[in-house]
This record gives C-alpha cells, structure tokens and sequence, in this order.
C-alpha cells in the first residue's frame, strides 16, 4: 500500500511485528545496513504502570511490552508511586494470570534488506521527559480531559533507533551472526480503558508507527505475538501455569439477533486447558488454588486503506516454546502447510529464529489449527504430519508462542502507520471440569464444550469503540454495513411476510471513531437548605434528549437522587429514583445451543406498545383478553398469528414512573406539555425557567429529617435503559463526579431575613467530645492528624463577608474571607480549623467572633474552645 498523506492504518494484536512481502529476497546483505537519521537519547531503565480502571487488569512496559512480564511483585507503579503486583489478571481480582508477555515486532524489506525489530530485546523508551508514561482521562476531575480518548489513557514513546553497541544484551542474528540493525523505527502507544459494563473487559491500544529512516519499508506487514501463562498467580511459585496451556483461532460467532448470521472476530485466543478444576469442581479459594475459567485473546480492529490497495492477508500461526540447546529438536514444532516448502534451517518447524523467518512466519497466509488438534492431524492432510511422540502432549497443553499479522503496507520515510489493537478477556470459557478428559483422542468434544460467547461479546464492543456502527464519521454518506433481522411473519395472500423486523447495524464506516457510548448527560441540579432538610431540583433537557452514539436514539430511563456524609462512593444511599414505565421482549430461540435459549428482543417498550403489537384483531391496542404481565419463561406467550413464537414479558428496571406516588421525584410543571412535540422554532418564551430552561424536564424533590449541624453530598444522576439484546446493563452518571455538598438549616433560621443570625456550632467546642470519632469532622480526610481535621461551623452567613475570631484582649486570632457566589448550595457557611493565624493551636479560652458583611453590617457572637 503506497502511503497517503491523512489516511489512517489500525490494526489490532499482542505482538506487532512489520516486515517484507513474499516476493522480497530472503537472503540478508550483511554488508548493506540502514542508514540512521540520527542518534536517539534512549532511557535503558525499564518503567512500567498498570490498567486499573476496569476488570481487565494489564501492566504496561515503557519499552513497548504488556502483560505480566516485568511486573512481578516488588515492582512499583511509575505514574503513581504505588506498588505493583502481577501485570495481567483477569478478572480483576481473581488472582489468574493470563499473559506472561505481548511484544511489539516490527519490520521491513529496507532497500535489499529484511529488518525486524523486537521491543522486547531490540527498543527502549526515549529519554525522559518524551519516554515517560503520560496519563489522562475523560473524567472532569482529572488534569487534562480533554487530551483523552478513554478513562484511563496511557500514552508511552520507544524505538530502535540503536547503533552497533547500544544496548549490551542484543544478540547476533541466528544466521549470519552480524549486529541488530535498527529499521530505524519510533513507535507511540496510547492505551485506554473503560470502566462501562460493556467495555471493562478489554484494553485496546492506538499505535503510531514512525519510519524514521530515510528508506522506504517495502511490503511491510505487521503480527502480534503473545506468550500465554495461564493460572492462579499464586500457583506460579511452584508449577508452570504456562505449559499445559491451549490456544486456537475464532474466525467468527454468531450475531445476538438470533437471526442466524455470523460476525467476523479473528480472535487469537489462549485459556488454560482445562481450567483447573479442583476434587472435579470449580475453586475460587487461594487454597490450594483458584481455578482459571476465563479466555483471553487478541484481535485487529481492522484499518483504513486506500481503494487500489491489494487484497490482505491474515495470517495466525503459534509454535511451543523451544529453548535452544536445552530440548530435543522434534520439540521445536509449529504447524505448517505441506505446500509452502518453507526450510528454517534450524532443524525444527516452530521457532522462527532469525530476521528472515519471522518475516516469512508473518506472511505465510496460514490460520493454524488449534493447539489441541495437533494429534489429529492426519499423515494425507495439507498439514505436516506432527512428530507423533510429542504431539499427543502438545495436544493437551504446551508452552508456547501466539502470532497474529497482516499486510503488506508501505511507508516511506517520515510516514507514519497507524494501528490499533485489542487485548479481550472473556469469562466463563470452561464451563465442564471434566471436559479435559477428552483430550487428546476427541478434540471436537472438548471444542464443543469451550463457551466463546462472553469473549466474542466482548471482541464485538471493542471493535464498535473504535469505528463506531452506523457512524458516517466522514460525511461521505456510507455508514457502515446493517442487517435486517425479521422477528415476526404472518401469512397473508401474498404469503408470508415480515410483520415485525429490526434493523442492526454490526459495522462502521470503516474511519476509526475511538468513541465508547456513556450514559445519558447528568442532569443540571440546584440544591438548597430547608428546615433539617435540602431542596433538591433538577433539569433534564439534555438528560433526556441526547441521543446513544450506537443505537442513535435517546435511551433516556430515569433518574437517581443519592445522599452520602461525603463524597465517597461506598458512602451514598439510594433515597429516590424514577424510571420510566417500559417493558422488556423476551423470545424463545430453539435453535440456540443444545436445547434452546430465551433471547431479549431490541430496545424495551411500553405497556401501549406491547398491547397494539401482540393483542389480537379488531382492536389489539385495547385487547381484554391479552396479558402481558402474567407471562413467565415457564408461562409464555403464544400468538397464534405467529405460530413459532413464544414469548414472555418482565419490567424494566422498577417502573417506578407515578410522580409523587410511586417516587418522591415531583413534576415542576406537570402541565407543560413536551417539547420534542413541537417545531423547535414554535416553542413559546414561556416555556422556559427563569435561567433558560425548559419547564417540561424540571423535577424536585426533598431530603427531609437531616442533621442540621453536619454537611450532607447530594447526587442526581442519569441512566439509559441499556442493551438487554447485547447483554449491556443501564450505564449510569458517575455518583460521585457530579455531587454537592449542602448543610441543612437549623431550626427557626431565615438566612433571606433583613437581620442575618449567625450562629456557629459546636459552641462550646470541646477537644474531648470525639467529633472525628463521631463522624462530625474530619470525613474524607483519615490520612491527615486529628488537630488537622478540626472545625468549627459559621452558618447562616452572607454570600460576601469577613470573619474574624478575637481574644478577650482585641488581639486577631484568624481572619476568614468569605466570598461565594449565591449560586453555590453552601453560600451561607464557612468553617474554622481551630488553627491560628500564626498555625498554631489556640488555648482554651472564651473568644468572640465578627462578622461583616459586604454592606457594613455586623454581627458578633461568643466562643469557647476547651481544648
């Protein structure tokens, strides 16, 4: 592919590698070697740090590495400081490692050359500031959201740049025993993370590659290379997690219409071999060990080319892992086609060792069989006939190595490749723990018993992150690709035809979007104190209007109102909710696995819609004799008008839709009538709050039988009703990024009153009362000392004032600017740290507090500290 200026190549792996096509030389020219542009500043100290965020939990190596190597326990975080444990568990805190290391290989035809570059051996991260990890996030709160793709980015800098002597511990090349040649190459690496329900599971990774020589890379294509190690972390110390593991290839799954097609996945996919199984059952316990059930693997999320570019190839190859010197040669196995006559010259068919047979392994066009079909192969088939003493082992589990390329590209000097790829996990892959007993003689009866589905959803989600499906992200007009999945049919005279279809799209447009779908926009919410309570009001005009970046309708499903003591998530309560009113399809699919499967069908309706779809003629909409709520999987619907149908009916969520009856949530306005009715351009000037909002969407409620004397965080938050279709819960506003902090009045207090009355509280306070202890102060701040915790409360204060704290002598103690806008829920208090002008602690003693306000008026009170 000749290189465009502003076109865009992504591709998804583990192991990267670039190299020639198959009609370049195989021969390496030792007396021809790539000319530098310059010498590159490297940093030869390896960092590393860690994906958090969701439950696909995977170190990260400054040098271009990911997965469990070089995070072993005792490493530290290098963004954070904190110590790091194993680099790749899935899930999250289970304890089961999963990859021991995915490496980025790159290479090229470079002149009459055939260059590869390793990360793992052959680059380094550039010198610091440039080859420091860098962090951002989508969140508000973090430095820069605006720099971000995901919730949690990485963004890291390495290349092979090296001249002969750089680096110590590069080793010769196989063949021709000369120094590592440098491609050169520069490579920059975003990873990103979400922590949404549909997208926890997965990391994807955007790849920027340089050329940053002055000579074209002829045919390059690029791999991924994955060594599994698949196991209870804690196991590891004493048995190899790695070398009963198993691998294979998934083309495709089939969609989750239901409908009977199939989407394309190309997942290079590595589980333990059986799942370890303890006494014949499943372990979740550290003793003697948990078992590893779950599957990960890696896939390309496709790339941008341009329209004369040559069909490319796909190629997934994996070979056990040989050590040199220290295994029998047989032992050195990989699988290979009788007809690509291809000679390594090492005496084995695995390791390809040497530039040049890793540049063949990348374009050979194979997709291997899976590692437990190795004893299968039969000696007619178009596969070498496997060394039969060692298969029979490699086919119930063996070390080894994954590689997933594709290509051939091009790029000249100064181009840049653009690549993107996405490490999966999925869960529940091993699902009997007696399965490996049909290995090795019955490989289809163990294949027959692996369950894909979680890891194929989860492949399906990332694909859609990055070119988001029925997007027309350029404007040229095409959106993607959709299918049309009829649900329903009934005879007519025509014969049959479709009565009920959907329309999903499975593609985008084929322009990387990098776009995950969030929840709904956070309602605008104002708060504001009562007699012991808080007003809350809130506005949803976004909240309810915006529409989802996948589906393209507003999936809008109600509103949460939570009340903490802080700001902490595991602190907020549920107090009031409100859900609209809808209705989840579920139908019966007999032709999903061995005995069939109740499927959701599409978006959740309403109780209307349910009736005019399923009540029978004349009049469905108002059908007596039809009940949807008295359906169950073991009571479903039949409707004889669709005579392979069945059918049940559950809520969505709680339906708690009745303002003031069945939530506490209240209507504003409750006779104004909807917006999205009416013509934009019609809608009257009255329809508008004071401060330019639209009275339909306006809500309230209250928070009543509150301490006066603490402060209280209120959170109003948004969700969408999800995708029970995909298996995708409500994804919902974060709790605590949007909450607010309000002190409720005490009573008899009227703060609006010409004569303000300050009051401070606790008065008199006592150093011995325990407020930390009784949570009065010091919440959210357990890592600080108690005397840097204390406070003493002023309420009831002017928007604008001074506060000052006096001895009996006339001598300041502290001066408190005051200055809030009257917008702001906590204009009317302030608080003290009992802390004196001059940091120190002050003595017991009587005081009086001044308050002025900004027109002149004053107000002074008495104090006590007994401290």
């Amino acid at each position: 592919m000749g290189y465009q200026p502003g076109r865009v190549l992504v591709v998804a792996a583990c192991v990267l590698i670039i190299s020639g096509s198959t009609h370049a030389r195989q021969a390496f020219n030792s007396k021809s070697r790539p000319q530098v542009e310059s010498s590159r500043d490297v940093n030869l100290v390896f960092q590393n740090t860690c994906h958090k965020i969701n439950r696909m939990e995977l170190g990260i190596q400054n040098h271009g590495t990911f997965g469990g190597v070089l995070t072993s326990p005792g490493s530290f975080d290098a963004v954070t400081g904190e110590p790091l444990a194993a680099g790749s568990i899935f899930p999250k805190n289970s304890g089961i490692g999963h990859l021991w290391a995915g490496q980025f290989w790159i290479g090229a035809i470079v002149g009459s050359d055939t260059l590869v570059s390793e990360s793992w051996w052959e680059m380094a991260a550039d010198a610091p500031p440039r080859g420091d990890f860098r962090h951002y996030s989508t969140l508000s709160d973090s430095l820069h959201p605006e720099l971000a793709i995901s919730e949690e980015d990485y963004i890291w800098v390495f290349s092979d740049t090296f001249k002969v002597g750089d680096m110590e511990w590069l080793e010769p090349d196989y063949f021709y025993m000369r120094p590592h040649y440098p491609l050169p190459v520069e490579v920059t690496v975003r990873s990103c993370g979400w922590s949404y329900d549909y997208a926890e599971d997965f990391i994807l990774f955007d790849i920027a590659l340089k050329n940053f020589g002055t000579r074209t890379w002829k045919d390059a294509y690029f791999g991924v290379q994955c060594e599994p190690n698949v196991g209870d972390i804690a196991r590891q110390v004493n048995y190899c997690n790695g070398c009963d593991d198993i691998s294979g290839f998934l083309r495709d799954f089939p969609d989750a219409n239901g409908c009977g097609q199939r989407d394309t996945l190309n997942i290079a996919w590595s589980a333990d071999n059986d799942g370890d199984p303890v006494a014949g059952q499943w372990s979740y316990q550290t003793s003697p060990y948990r078992s590893a059930r779950s599957v990960t693997g890696v896939t390309f999320l496709g790339y941008e080319s341009s329209p004369d570019e040559a069909d490319q190839t796909l190629s997934y190859n994996w070979w056990n892992f040989y050590v040199p010197g220290r295994m029998p040669i047989d032992q050195d196995f990989g699988p290979r086609k009788k007809d690509n006559g291809r000679d390594f010259r090492t005496g084995g068919l695995g390791d390809p060792l040497g530039d040049v047979n890793k540049y063949y392994q990348l374009h050979n066009g194979e997709v291997d069989y899976a590692t437990i079909y190795t004893a299968s192969i039969p000696p007619w088939s178009e596969w070498m006939y496997p060394a039969q003493e060692v298969a029979r082992a490699m086919s119930v589990g063996v070390q080894h190595e994954t590689l997933l390329s594709t290509g051939p590209f091009e790029v000249p000097p100064g181009g840049v490749l653009r690549l993107a790829i996405a490490y999966v996990g999925g869960e529940n892959f091993h699902v009997d723990p007696d399965n490996i007993e049909n290995l090795p003689d019955h490989p289809d009866r163990f294949y027959e018993n692996l369950d894909f589905s979680d890891l194929a959803k989860n492949a399906r989600w990332a694909k859609w992150i990055y070119d988001n499906p029925g997007v027309d992200t350029d404007g040229d007009g095409y959106a993607g690709e959709y299918r049309i999945c009829v649900m329903d049919s009934v005879d007519s005279d025509s014969g049959w035809r479709a009565a009920v279809a959907e329309t999903t799209w499975y593609e985008g447009d084929g322009i990387p979007d990098w776009k995950a779908a969030g929840p709904p926009p956070a309602p605008k919410v104002w708060l504001s104190p009562t007699l012991n309570g808080i007003h809350v009001r809130f506005n949803g005009s976004k909240s309810e209007t915006e529409k989802d970046i996948f589906t393209n309708i507003a999936d809008f499903e109600g509103y949460r109102v939570y009340l903490g003591r802080d700001n902490r998530l595991a602190d907020f309560g549920l107090v009031a909710s409100y859900d609209i009113e809808d209705y989840d399809i579920y139908r019966w699919h007999q032709e999903l696995g061995k005995f069939g499967q109740w499927r959701p069908e599409g978006i959740p309706v309403s109780l209307a819609e349910l009736y005019c779809r399923f009540g029978h003629p004349p009049d469905p909409c108002d059908d007596e004799h039809f009940d949807p709520l008295s359906t169950a999987p073991n009571t479903p619907y039949h409707d004889p008008r669709y005579p392979d149908s069945m059918y049940y009916f559950v809520k969505h969520d709680y339906n708690a839709s009745e303002f003031g009856v069945t939530t506490p949530i209240r209507k504003v306005y409750p006779d104004e009538p909807d917006p999205r009715l009416i013509n934009p351009d019609s809608i009257p000037s009255n329809a508008y709050t004071s401060d330019g909002y639209l009275k339909y969407f306006e809500y309230e409620c209250d928070l009543e039988n509150l301490l006066s004397s603490v402060p209280y965080w209120v959170s109003v938050t948004a969700y969408d009703f999800g995708s029970p279709k995909f298996g995708l819960g409500p994804l919902e506003t974060s709790i605590p990024l949007y909450a607010q902090k309000m002190y409720p009045l005490m009573d008899g207090v009227n703060y609006e009153s010409k004569d303000l009355q300050v009051f401070v509280y606790p008065n008199p306070y006592r150093i011995d009362a325990g407020y930390r202890a009784r949570h009065y102060e010091g919440r959210m701040r357990e890592d600080r000392p108690e005397y840097r915790t204390r406070e003493i409360n002023f309420e009831n204060l002017p928007a604008k004032c001074t506060i000052g704290i006096y001895s009996l002598d006339g001598d300041l103690v502290r001066e408190i600017n005051h200055d809030m806008p009257e917008s702001d829920p906590n204009h009317t208090h302030d608080s003290w740290d009992v802390i004196t002008r001059n940091t120190q602690e002050p003595v017991s003693g009587l005081y009086y507090w001044v308050v002025q306000a900004a027109d002149g008026r004053t107000q002074i009170g008495k104090l006590v500290l007994i401290m």
